[in-house]
């Protein structure tokens, strides 16, 4: 396709696309006016080691002295699950590309698998002793699909697949104690160990960068907005920013004195990280331009071992010494309220390419929402941009990366883009939308989040929307067996390829039947008997057109953040190249 036929597919986009994200915002919840909130854990002295945000909208964490994991919904309802293995020491956790959670069994040598449903799966380490039984052993989704972890008999770094297929690295020096583990902009995967920072390339290839303590192994990392890694050191109260070169930076935290621990990317595009005192906890906000905020929780004499950003858009914290989950918002009640929408909600470019989306923030609240900005979440390697644009055409029409107010009652629409710098696997990049006086949006898995993927070779980049009868992003079932429908258009903005369309549930089990059709798109008639899934081929610059059905079998919630039914369009290899989604409900 060339410069002037994508221009004029990108306009098409732009202003679909708005539309319809201003649609789906409708659909989104309101967000929470409380500031703390905490909850008990049912087992006693069950020492939470780790927490994660889940696919299916909840938070995961792991009990390491209970032998359990938990799921705790954004309402506070806690189910817990036992696991096989006695004394298995469940630690870190994190959010698997295969819709599970995975977490390091340190007591028990083993890599542990959860599905959303409550299936555990377990899966021993090679090496015998492996994984050190004193530290907090790191693991995290990489951007080659598979889920890595650190703390590996001192000495290497483990890969294991989705299908539960274990690879050891080796490394020259040594990474005792090491901790954390996240992946980096460069695609390639950082951990903390006792004295060094290190790299471990898809490849298995380890490097190792003296840190400026040696003192790590209870700390955190994670990816910030500037490109680089930036990490917590334990014990020694160090916090630390590396580049993916290797350099290593102090940076100093005025007014701190006790243990940091944990790191996180945060919603808002600052690093959080929690310091443990002897009166105990502050939850500390610091900017990439290294300015520092605490917020005192002066109840909390507590170690906190890992932090996730909730579906909620607030911090959520494993509260180990105290056996309680903790969720914060810095602003609580503050008169600010916002939601936002994504869309399309896939692209898939090659390297070296730019991808974009366009994005809409709403303000519901009472007061003016100041200094509104985008940032992933989530981190991925590409040089991300935001600019705002005309609502009602698209166009850019403000300077690049440049915070924004927004009336009470307004919305602010966005250009998001994307320069990879890498190929990786297809990955749910969580997005931020935040302002300087409020908490914030909630992140809602097909509604502000972007399914990104790059690769060596052009691929199909397929452009999805999705449109409801009320053009509300909604597909409404008339009683618990009533059958609905919506319809689903396509744009090939790649290359051309063979795609097998299919329709889900995502991570949630819902009490609806779905199949879908091809369709003519100059009458809407099916073109064949409707299915789970249909093959097709569909060629660089195709506009295919879909029929969705939906026929339920019991009773569908309103709750647009997880019920909701998914249209995925993945090619041979089994990559998504192209999805989108509406909300489903009983009425």
């Amino acid at each position: 396709m060339d410069a002037r036929a994508a221009g004029k597919v990108e306009n098409m986009i732009s202003r679909t696309f708005y539309l319809a994200a201003a649609l789906l915002l409708v659909a989104a919840p309101a967000a929470s006016a409380q500031t703390i909130a905490s909850f008990p854990i049912p087992t006693s002295n069950s020492a939470p080691g780790g927490i994660a945000t889940g696919p299916d909208g909840n938070l995961w964490f792991t009990e390491i002295s209970g032998n359990k994991i938990g799921r705790l919904t954004p309402a506070g309802v806690i189910t817990e699950f036992s696991l096989p293995t006695a004394r298995s020491g469940p630690g870190r956790i994190t959010a698997g590309p295969d819709g599970a959670l995975w977490f390091v069994e340190a007591g028990a040598n083993r890599i542990g698998r959860i599905t959303v449903d409550g299936a555990v799966s377990e899966f021993p380490l090679p090496t015998a002793d492996s994984v050190l039984t004193t530290a907090t052993p790191g693991i995290g989704a990489g951007p080659d699909g598979n889920i890595w972890f650190a703390a590996i008999d001192g000495q290497s770094v483990g890969r294991i697949t989705p299908l539960g297929a274990v690879t050891e690295f080796q490394s020259a020096g040594t990474l005792s104690g090491a901790g954390a583990i996240t992946a980096g902009p460069d695609a390639n995967l950082w951990y903390l160990a006792e004295s060094a920072i290190g790299r471990v390339t898809p490849g298995g290839a380890i490097a190792n960068f003296s840190a400026f303590t040696t003192d790590a192994n209870v700390g955190g990392i994670a990816a910030g907005a500037d490109g680089a890694l930036w990490f917590s050191q334990g014990e020694s109260g160090g916090i630390g920013r590396v580049t993916t070169a290797g350099t290593v930076t102090e940076i100093p935290i005025a007014g701190a004195s006790g243990a940091f621990e944990s790191m996180l990317a945060g919603p808002d595009g600052d690093l959080w990280f929690f310091e443990d005192t002897l009166a105990g906890g502050n939850l500390w906000r610091l900017t990439v331009a290294g300015s520092a905020t605490k917020f005192p929780l002066t109840d909390l004499a507590d170690s906190v071992r890992q932090m996730t950003v909730g579906p909620d858009g607030a911090i959520w914290l494993a509260l180990n010494a105290t056996n309680r989950i903790l969720r914060f918002e810095p602003f609580g009640a503050a008169a600010v309220n916002l939601d936002a929408a994504v869309l399309p909600g896939s692209r898939s470019v090659t390297f070296g390419a730019t991808a974009t989306v366009f994005a809409t923030l709403i303000n519901s609240g009472t007061t003016t929402a100041s200094d509104c900005a985008v940032a992933p979440v989530t981190s991925i390697p590409a040089l991300f941009r935001y600019q705002t644009t005309n609502g009602a055409t698209g166009a850019p029409n403000g300077s690049p990366d440049t915070p924004v107010s927004i009336p009470p009652g307004g919305q602010q629409s966005f250009l998001l883009s994307f320069l990879i710098q890498a190929d990786f696997s297809p990955m749910e990049v969580s997005l931020g939308f935040a302002c300087s006086n409020g908490d914030a949006a909630p992140l809602l898995t097909g509604v502000d989040t972007l399914l990104l993927s790059a690769s060596q070779t052009p691929v199909p980049d397929l452009i999805a929307l999705a449109a409801t009868s009320g053009n509300d992003g909604i597909v409404d079932l008339p009683g618990a067996t009533g059958i609905g429908a919506f319809a689903v258009a396509i744009a090939n903005v790649g290359a051309g390829g063979m795609i097998s369309a299919s329709v889900d549930t995502g991570s949630v089990t819902l009490p609806v039947a779905l199949t879908l059709c091809q369709t003519d798109p100059s009458t809407g008639v099916c073109r064949g008997a409707p299915a789970a899934s249909v093959p097709l081929s569909i060629p660089a610059g195709a506009t295919p057109t879909f029929s969705v059905f939906a026929a339920g079998s019991g009773a569908i919630p309103f709750a647009p953040g997880t019920s909701r039914v998914f249209v995925r369009l993945t090619d041979a290899s089994g990559a998504v190249r192209g999805a989108t989604s509406v909300a489903i409900r009983t009425r």
